[in-house]
């Protein structure tokens, strides 16, 4: 078995890549550890709630308990199915802001300045609310939406942001980042529009495209310092294939640095304290992990209708008659209504927090589950966190999972940025607009005053928004692992494509970038193999 270009894994990256690569007339072969992305929650959005611990479309991972989460392993989704996250996340299309790009630049990623990374973002998506045409697409195959139905609480945190002086942004991914504005979606019509669901559904037809789903990589083939190609596991049966361009690594933040590492490239130590023969030592593979840690604030809500009641029968009934018959309500909700970038403090060059506000408040009785009483609540995240955790394999077994220390709130300075969001945040709900429809406070239970008061409340009760980045990440220092084209330090045949290679995480949400880093990556491969 034989192919171009072999793709390890069909997420967010990875479907962008097989479309791309597979148009004019390679032979691409995309592998993927889950199945087809038939589910029907994955194609509802607010399905979401059921899939963020689903048993087979799902990895499930979680990280080791530490001083950060006051010995709480968190759980960590990652998407296990055609699409990967794409087909379980919140849908929301944040590209990050221009300095993050301008950022990698000055840090020696030669061609990721902003103004070179644009024409990626405009190139992927399909904005279908107009904006200014000369940031946002108009041709692109990912369907990008202001969010469809918006419940009346929502214009009120908008409202009451502003009161609290912070400017409306009609369009955050424009050029105006900072400030309060409503989400946008990836979404087609009523239905998920994942990359599964846009970028692969738009190639499947081609006969130089195989999809191999149920295909879990166990190891990358080298010959010498060259990749040729991948060993995987399908349904019971071992098998193989070459590359006779390049292996393209689309594992995500936490496969990609794992699949190295079994395979004998990462620091050189730890390979070979699992018993791993190494075929090179790179010492940057599976460290620099960085990631979103956020608390809740949250409210009751009365006089307000809130996704809590809403959820639940026979509410319900309505809602779903809406999302089949009229394409709204409910069920088209993704994981934020709205959001306010602002800074922690000032003289600031750009947005150092993201409040991500819901019409819905969490009990904590388990994933996604709503409190059974109206509420609502805000995300405080900080958005360009100093801490960094690290992915490592703990043996040479592909079946079992790393182990995941993201090592959250242990650089000082986290603390201080978390405890201005939750100033930020306090300062909004209280403001005429929300007050109003707040029944009080009810998370956190007590005062927050100083940065060791947030950095405990984050002991407590923080999670993650499911952003990691940087395990493999692009540059040109001794710990970086794939150079500004994306192909790994000191290997020939192998590049990595997908979220890891991120310097550090974006100012928001990271699946509209990881998309942009596979459309620019498919761009500079072909190029790298023209003729």
């Amino acid at each position: 078995m034989a192919a171009d270009y072999v793709i390890v894994g069909a997420g967010s990256a990875g479907c962008v890549l097989a479309n791309r690569l597979s148009a004019g007339g390679d032979r691409v072969v995309l592998l993927e550890a889950g199945p087809k992305d038939s589910h029907p929650m994955i194609h509802i959005p607010a399905g979401l709630r059921s899939l963020l611990a689903h048993p087979v479309l799902n990895w499930n991972y979680s990280t080791e308990g530490e001083d950060g989460t006051g010995g709480r392993r968190i759980h960590w989704p990652r998407g296990k199915t055609l699409g990967g996250s794409s087909s379980i996340n919140g849908m929301i299309y944040v590209r990050g802001n221009p300095a993050d790009y301008d950022g990698w630049a000055q840090r020696g990623c030669r061609g990721w300045s902003f103004d070179d990374v644009l024409p990626y973002f405009r190139k992927s998506e399909t904005y279908r609310n107009g904006g200014d045409k000369e940031v946002r697409g108009d041709g692109g195959e990912l369907q990008v939406e202001d969010y469809r139905t918006i419940l009346p609480l929502t214009h009120k945190f908008v409202e009451a942001a502003q009161q609290a002086g912070f400017p409306m942004t009609e369009d955050y991914n424009g050029k105006q980042q900072s400030g309060v504005g409503y989400c946008q979606n990836t979404r087609i019509g009523r239905r998920r529009g994942s990359t599964a669901a846009t970028f692969l559904k738009a190639a499947k037809g081609r006969l130089n495209l195989e999809i191999e789903t149920e295909a879990l990589a166990t190891r990358l083939l080298f010959e010498g310092r060259r990749c040729v190609g991948v060993a995987f596991r399908q349904r019971g049966q071992d098998r193989e294939i070459r590359a006779e361009k390049e292996v393209l690594v689309c594992g995500g933040s936490v496969n990609s640095p794992h699949l190295l590492q079994i395979s004998g490239v990462g620091p050189g130590a730890h390979l070979q304290s699992i018993g791993v023969d190494t075929v090179h030592d790179l010492p940057g593979v599976g460290d620099n992990m960085s990631d979103h840690y956020i608390v809740r604030i949250s409210h009751r809500v009365k006089n307000a209708v809130t996704i809590n009641e809403l959820a639940r029968f026979p509410r319900v009934l309505p809602e779903v008659f809406k999302w089949v018959f009229q394409g709204n309500g409910a069920l088209t909700f993704g994981a934020t209504s709205a959001m306010v970038f602002c800074d922690s403090r000032e003289g600031l060059a750009s947005p150092d927090l993201q409040l991500l506000f819901a019409p819905c408040s969490f009990s904590g009785e388990a994933i996604g589950a709503f409190e059974n009483q109206p509420g609502a609540g805000v995300a405080v995240c900080p958005t360009r966190p100093e801490s960094r955790g690290s992915i490592m394999a703990a043996s040479g077994d592909p079946f079992q999972p790393p182990v995941i220390k993201p090592n959250y709130m242990s650089a000082e300075n986290d603390s201080h940025v978390m405890l201005a969001g939750i100033r930020h945040t306090r300062r909004i709900l209280e403001s005429p607009a929300f007050a109003a429809y707040s029944g009080g406070e009810t998370r956190p239970d007590r005062p927050i005053e100083t940065a060791e008061d947030a950095k405990q409340y984050a002991r407590e009760t923080g999670t993650t928004i499911y952003h990691p980045v940087g395990t493999c990440k692009m540059g040109e220092d001794p710990m970086a692992v794939v150079d500004s084209r994306l192909r790994v330090h000191g290997l020939s045949g192998i590049r990595v494509v997908d979220a890891s290679v991120m310097p550090e995480v974006t100012t928001g949400n990271t699946n509209a970038p990881t998309i942009m880093i596979a459309e620019k990556g498919a761009a500079m491969i072909l190029e790298d193999n023209a003729g």
